[in-house]
C-alpha cells in the first residue's frame, strides 16, 4: 500500500492543516487585540510564563523537615510566577525597551510557525508517496534546529521582558522579577534527537539517489 493511500497519513496532513490555521488565527488576535480586560485601561498586555520571583519576606516556615517527612501530601513553593505586563500609554508600548521585548515575542511566535508550516509540508510530501527527497531531509534538519532555538529565544524575550519592566519602572507589585528560563530545555534533547535522525535520513536519501544513478 502507498502512503498516499494510508488514512493516517491522511489523516495527520488534516490534523497539520488545522493546527497551521488555529496557529494563523492566534498569531492575528495577538497582533490586532490588546489582550488587556476593558477595566485596566491598558493599551496592550502580554503574558509571560515562568518568571522568577524574588520574594520579599523572611518568613521561615516551621521545622520544614518534619513535613517533609512525615506529611501524606508534600506541598512545595515555587518562586515561579506568570506575568502580566500592561502598557498603559503608547509612550511605554512604543519606548526601545518594548519594542525589543516585542520584536523577540514576535521571532518567538514565528519559530513556533515555521516549525508547524514544515510538519504540514512534510505530512504533505507523504501523501503525494514522496519519502525519501532531500527536500524531506532539509525539512527534518531546519525542524530539529528552529527547536533547538525554541528555549534560547524564549530566554532571550523572558530577559528582554524583565529589562523593558525594569527600564520603564513598571513593576509596582512587591516582588523582584528575574529570568527563570535556561538556554536548555526538553525542546532541545527532542531538537537533538530530530537533528540526528535528519542526518540520518539525509545520508539515506545520498545512498538512494547514487544507487539510482548507478542503476
Amino acid at each position: 500500500m502507498k502512503l498516499s493511500e494510508s488514512k493516517v497519513i491522511k489523516n495527520l496532513n488534516r490534523l497539520a492543516t488545522i493546527v497551521l490555521a488555529f496557529y494563523v488565527v492566534f498569531l492575528f488576535q495577538q497582533f490586532f487585540t490588546s489582550s488587556s480586560p476593558a477595566s485596566s485601561k491598558a493599551v496592550k498586555s502580554y503574558e509571560v510564563y515562568n518568571v522568577k520571583l524574588n520574594y520579599f519576606t523572611n518568613k521561615v516556615d516551621e521545622d520544614p523537615l518534619k513535613s517533609w517527612f512525615n506529611d501524606t501530601v508534600v506541598i512545595q513553593k515555587t518562586d515561579r510566577a506568570l506575568v502580566h505586563l500592561r502598557f498603559r500609554t503608547y509612550d511605554q508600548l512604543f519606548s526601545l525597551p518594548a519594542i525589543l521585548f516585542q520584536f523577540s515575542i514576535v521571532v518567538y511566535w514565528l519559530i513556533i510557525g515555521i516549525i508547524i508550516f514544515l510538519i504540514k509540508v512534510f505530512f504533505q510530501s507523504l501523501t503525494k508517496d514522496k519519502v525519501f527527497t532531500a527536500k524531506n531531509a532539509s525539512i527534518i534538519i531546519w525542524g530539529s534546529l528552529l527547536l533547538i532555538c525554541l528555549p534560547i529565544a524564549r530566554w532571550f524575550s523572558q530577559e528582554l521582558f524583565v529589562s523593558c519592566i525594569n527600564q520603564l519602572s513598571l513593576n509596582d507589585s512587591k516582588y523582584a522579577l528575574s529570568n527563570g528560563e535556561g538556554i536548555i530545555a526538553s525542546e532541545t534533547i527532542i531538537g537533538l534527537i530530530i537533528l540526528a535522525f535528519g542526518l540520518a535520513f539525509k545520508v539515506g536519501v545520498k545512498i538512494k539517489e547514487e544507487n539510482e544513478s548507478f542503476v
